[in-house]
């Protein structure tokens, strides 16, 4: 045991002096300013205690709940080589949504009685019939070649497992996973349907990392509430970020689908066509295209 001095008090220790009625007269006189030195101090810690319960509130900020804000989009431009208006009597067309997640806005587009399918080349994007087009898989800058096994109505137009990100659509359903291997590439082939490769962006709720470190607007094929959409960045995003607010919004899978300036086009409920991206973007030949039609 450690002896210290009864005179010595710790930077722990509050001493308690009692009353003694033999204190000096002056004593009594000085009482009142004691006092208020007492209710000074008292007053400091109390401020202090405040500021520092305030200090970890906000630092705890990042783990509140997602505010998510939904309005009616305003973006687009029509496009110049498609007609303004088209006609949306067969009930088709495309629910278009902004929101906001993980403080990155984006733009949801859902396809309403439209059936899914796969397109190669670029007049993809002329087809009036078509409800909504988005730029697919990859295309190598070197060769024109599609990157990773790509099949259209049950033909393999390209081998490879450049990504581990998968589309697979068979019998008009879409399933996007992520598998290095996977049993849909070949039922893609056996049931005539269709299948590509992408980056993974989200399984099962959770973000899924990418090597490509840099900034874009980005695009994704996802699964949420219980549809498959295509949703936009408006801004440019690195891939964790985009993954982020993907997951955020609640997004259960994804992947990507080519982003910069590729144009993405969607018809809506009341006949008005629109583009998101640069509609005069240079396409190869070879680039693949998913639309709803």
């Amino acid at each position: 045991m450690t002896y210290r001095h009864h005179d010595n008090i710790g930077d722990d220790e509050i001493r308690i002096i009692a009353g003694n009625d033999n204190r000096p007269e002056d004593d009594n006189d000085n009482r009142g300013g004691r006092h208020i030195v007492g209710w000074i101090i008292a007053a400091v810690i109390l401020a202090v205690v405040f500021i520092g319960l305030w200090a970890v509130l906000l630092g705890n900020d990042d783990d509140s709940e997602l505010q998510v804000e939904v309005t009616e989009t305003v973006m687009p431009e029509s496009v110049d080589n498609l007609p303004a208006t088209a006609d949306a009597s067969s009930g088709a067309y495309v629910e278009i949504t902004d929101t906001v997640a993980a403080d990155c806005g984006l733009v949801i587009l859902r396809p309403v009685n439209a059936a899914p399918s796969l397109r190669l080349g670029p007049d993809a994007l002329n087809d009036t019939a078509a409800v909504l087009v988005a730029e697919a898989a990859g295309v190598r800058g070197d060769n024109g070649s599609i990157v990773g096994a790509f099949v259209i109505d049950g033909e393999l137009l390209s081998k490879g497992q450049s990504k581990a990100g998968f589309c697979a659509i068979i019998n008009g359903l879409v399933t996007i996973g992520v598998a290095d291997t996977t049993p849909f590439l070949e039922q893609a082939l056996e049931a005539d349907g269709s299948f590509f490769r992408q980056y993974p962006l989200v399984v099962g709720g959770q973000v899924v990392e990418n090597r490509p470190k840099g900034v874009s607007l980005r695009k994704a094929l996802a699964e949420y509430e219980g549809h498959t959409v295509v949703i936009l960045s408006k801004e440019r995003l690195s891939f964790h970020d985009f993954s982020e607010a993907l997951s955020r919004l609640g997004v259960s899978n994804a992947i990507y689908l080519v982003g910069s300036s590729s144009p993405a086009v969607a018809l809506r409920a009341d006949g008005e066509r629109l583009v998101f991206g640069n509609p005069d973007h240079d396409m190869p030949a070879n680039s693949t295209f998913i639309i709803w039609k």
